[in-house]
């Protein structure tokens, strides 16, 4: 005969709950679904609790004297229950000692159980406190990181300005005119040297020919000298100026 297999106390491990959610099960509704919410009480470490208990449940409710006062300061008990366990060990040692079998040891051990409960009971009493502290502590350390992190990223911004606005004044201003790129026609050299209009590629532009009457081409010709001459060549240096700066860029980089 087989040997009995032993059942833990223990829910199974998460790769059992894993391989029921497929996507095949899930999209047949064969999935477990999730366990309910508890309504009334529940088991936990072999006690039965009900949901509506407190967190931490007072000495009285689980049938435990209580040694201290309602009003009392927790350092000083805890300090004071502390003491109170070394005198009852080494009372406990003496009792062993001199008379091994009395009934005096059964009621030192009851004692010094007592004072542990007590102790344990008031440093569970500080959880909460220790939770808002770590949350604390938490997002006072998130609060740092970022702001280091808006520190190094407006003083990486303020040499970036100072690099750029060092660059910016070291350069000429009578910058030397930059080639057009091929296929765009430089307008301005060709009015301003009339010269007629020529591209830097050598080719012809490609003009839209539509219908036009001659005195509507007429105007447009001397509307658009009229412009050229009142606006000299301001854009181009602006763009010359740009590409410089790539340049000295790109040779940074």
């Amino acid at each position: 005969m087989g040997e009995p297999q032993q059942v833990s106390a223990l829910p199974p491990p998460p790769m059992v709950y894993i391989k029921e959610y497929t996507d095949e099960n899930i999209r047949k509704g064969l999935a477990p679904k999730p366990p309910p919410p508890i309504r009334d009480s529940y088991m936990m470490f072999g006690n039965q609790f009900q949901c509506d208990d407190l967190i931490i449940r007072p000495l009285e409710s689980q049938g435990i004297e209580r040694l201290h006062p309602m009003q009392f300061d927790h350092k000083q008990v805890l300090k004071k229950l502390n003491m109170s366990i070394l005198v009852n060990f080494l009372d406990l040692l003496d009792i062993l000692i001199k008379s091994p079998g009395s009934i005096k040891r059964e009621e030192k051990l009851e004692d010094i159980k007592l004072l542990f409960v007590h102790m344990h009971h008031l440093i569970n009493e500080y959880r909460p406190h220790q939770a808002r502290e770590t949350l604390r502590v938490m997002m006072e350390v998130q609060k740092r990181q970022r702001l280091d992190t808006a520190e190094r990223f407006q003083k990486h911004l303020e040499r970036v300005m100072e690099m750029i606005q060092g660059c910016l004044a070291s350069l000429p201003d009578d910058l030397p005119q930059m080639e057009a790129p091929d296929g765009v026609c430089d307008l301005t050299k060709s009015v301003s040297g009339g010269a007629g209009v020529g591209c830097s590629s050598g080719l012809a532009p490609r003009l839209k020919t539509e219908p036009m009457d001659v005195e509507e081409a007429g105007a447009s010709c001397m509307a658009a000298g009229h412009q050229e001459k009142s606006v000299p060549s301001l854009k181009d240096r602006m763009w010359d100026k740009d590409a410089a700066m790539c340049s000295i860029i790109d040779e940074i980089a």
